[in-house]
């Protein structure tokens, strides 16, 4: 009889247990994705932003950016960057841990089109799709 108890207890806690990661990754997946939706925000709001600050540059024929306007902003689980060519510029975000904050990289330029796709942690292309995701 005690074997038999001491067995369903290790069913029970195998059980347990198995019930508990299961939990962990579905919460960390549901992270992961609103991380990624929010990302994809972050940086068309910004290449807006860029975009602006560009373009009135352009226009006062200064050709010179006030980068106070223009500061990298933060997003979770992301390192975001700003790369600036003359008038055109491309705005990265990588996860910052590879499938424990986001797979998604995202890339948009001049063009504002937001485009992302799972690069293994290295920079989106401007060749990848685009972002078609939403929050849910």
């Amino acid at each position: 009889m005690a074997i038999v108890l001491v067995i369903l207890a290790a069913v029970f806690v195998g059980v347990l247990v198995v019930h508990a990661y299961r939990q962990f990754k579905i919460r960390q997946l549901r992270r992961m994705s609103e991380n990624e939706y929010h990302t994809a925000v972050v940086v068309w709001e910004y290449g807006r932003l860029v975009k602006q600050q560009v373009e009135s540059a352009v226009r006062r024929g200064t050709g010179v950016l006030d980068f106070s306007k223009i500061t990298v902003p933060h997003s979770p689980g992301y390192r975001i960057s700003l790369e600036l060519i003359g008038g055109y510029f491309r705005v990265y975000a990588v996860p910052s841990r590879y499938k424990r904050t986001g797979r998604l990289s995202f890339l948009t330029d001049n063009t504002l089109s937001v485009r992302a796709s799972d690069r293994a942690g290295q920079q989106a292309t401007s060749e990848d799709a685009e972002y078609k995701g939403d929050e849910s």
